[in-house]
């Protein structure tokens, strides 16, 4: 049976409670690190804050005619009257999304704001049978919804490249050289316990609201489906990701898609094998451990 072990993971600081349960084994709530709502610097980042810089809308209706300046940043606006992406939204590459700011004409409750006004689904950080902590909702989530952001540290890629941990980093890609990233290991919100899933159910969209600093926008997670209560919510960490980390470990998330699994990794060797006569030169699976953070 499961046991709720911590009734509120966020300590109040979001919209809704996020409490923890475990009906798997003794593990406690996990404490490592520090819930914060909204990103954090540890050391100075110098964001373009200068509210002269940010572009703004004229609107005095609710943002929802195609004049919204806002909107047409983003090319068009993509919530719909329920805050939902819409349909025809693409989520294979994410346009940018320019939501309107304290520089504009509009009403805070205009259609176009829909990050900034923070977590509405009800989320639950769960013991998983074979990933650690995994994240569910005991709701059904329509396609479209805003779930949360990714909220960490955000830092540079030089001091990503330092630090031992690397599990939780992502990154700000930004085409002008200067990378940075965000990382949730000691200081992040909720999103930091989603696992990945081979057959995701959320995507991460880029999102400027206070700022348009385009070193740093917010990573805003959206389901991409309709999600069924209780189902595990997960978005694909990238090949990037799995390059390194399949050394250590391989993918448990069970899905017939899965790229990532042993089986899936030895597959995809074999068939390398038999286009190159060198087997030597392709790189060593050993024995994999399955994932368990």
């Amino acid at each position: 049976t499961e046991k709720i072990i911590c009734r509120d993971v966020a300590r109040g600081y979001e919209n809704v409670p996020i409490p923890c349960v475990n009906g798997v084994d003794g593990e406690p709530c996990p404490e490592d690190y520090k819930y914060i709502s909204e990103n954090c610097e540890t050391s100075t980042m110098n964001i373009d804050r200068n509210i002269t810089h940010l572009q703004h809308c004229t609107c005095v209706d609710d943002c929802s005619s195609s004049n919204c300046l806002c909107g047409q940043l983003s090319i068009r606006c993509w919530y719909d009257k329920d805050g939902r992406l819409l349909q025809e939204f693409n989520k294979i590459e994410p346009p940018l999304i320019f939501e309107c700011n304290q520089a504009c004409s509009c009403w805070r409750n205009c259609k176009n704001r829909v990050v900034q006004s923070g977590i509405k689904v009800r989320l639950q950080l769960y013991r998983t049978a074979k990933m650690g902590w995994g994240v569910r909702a005991p709701q059904t989530i329509p396609q479209g919804t805003f779930i949360c952001e990714y909220v960490g540290e955000l830092i540079s890629d030089a001091e990503a490249d330092v630090r031992e941990d690397d599990s939780y980093l992502f990154d700000l890609d930004n085409k002008d050289g200067e990378v940075y990233c965000i990382d949730a290991r000691y200081y992040g919100n909720i999103s930091r316990f989603i696992n990945h899933l081979c057959d995701p159910n959320i995507i991460p969209v880029r999102v400027f609201m206070l700022h348009q600093d385009l070193r740093f926008p917010r990573i805003a997670f959206f389901s991409s489906r309709d999600i069924r209560t209780g189902e595990e919510l997960g978005f694909d960490y990238g090949d990037r990701f799995w390059d390194i980390k399949s050394k250590y470990f391989t993918c448990q998330c069970g899905s017939e898609k899965c790229k990532h699994s042993a089986e899936a990794i030895a597959l995809e060797q074999s068939r390398l094998a038999r286009l190159d006569p060198h087997p030597e030169l392709l790189p060593e699976l050993g024995s994999l451990p399955p994932v368990n953070p």
